[in-house]
């Protein structure tokens, strides 16, 4: 029998490519999803605090409508107002609202970085049937911070 060289070089060289390559791949996989999950749970906790102060928002202004002893009224449109009758300057500086030059009162939730900014209006709700106010802005922010440090890059200085 005659025996016929089979040669490996090249096929040997084509499976330590495709091994490579392989590795590479799995090692960036890797990589991203770790950041995935550093950005999951920063949004994560964002979000949670963000929940939170709209909890708190929420009870402020049952405990707005609760100090003048009437009751809670949701439009049909979204907009919430309250049938609040004789509410005084006394209850309003209870509640730890500040007046504006408009006649809004604001009052200001926070949670380390974030703030709920909630403004209440009493002239715009006499347009509705009975004396009461409405909430004029729910705005969240957040304290601007800068940017980590990427990976080494160079910050322009």
């Amino acid at each position: 029998m005659k025996h016929i060289p089979v040669r490996l070089g090249p096929l040997a060289l084509l499976l330590t490519v495709v091994a490579i390559c392989m590795t590479v791949l799995g090692l960036l996989t890797f990589s991203t999803a770790r950041a995935d999950l550093a950005m999951a749970q920063k949004l994560a906790a964002s979000t949670q605090q963000r929940y939170e102060l709209e909890a708190e928002g929420q009870a402020f202004l049952q405990e707005a409508a609760e100090a003048a002893g009437k009751e809670f009224v949701t439009k049909a449109t979204g907009g919430v107002s309250y049938k609040i009758y004789g509410f005084t300057q006394e209850a309003l500086s209870a509640l730890g609202m500040e007046k504006d030059e408009n006649g809004v009162y604001w009052k200001e939730l926070g949670h380390d970085s974030q703030t709920l900014r909630i403004g209440l209006d009493f002239a715009d709700a006499a347009d509705h049937e009975e004396k009461g106010f409405t909430v004029v802005c729910w705005q969240f922010s957040r304290e601007w911070q800068a940017p980590e440090e990427i990976g080494g890059l160079w910050a322009g200085e």
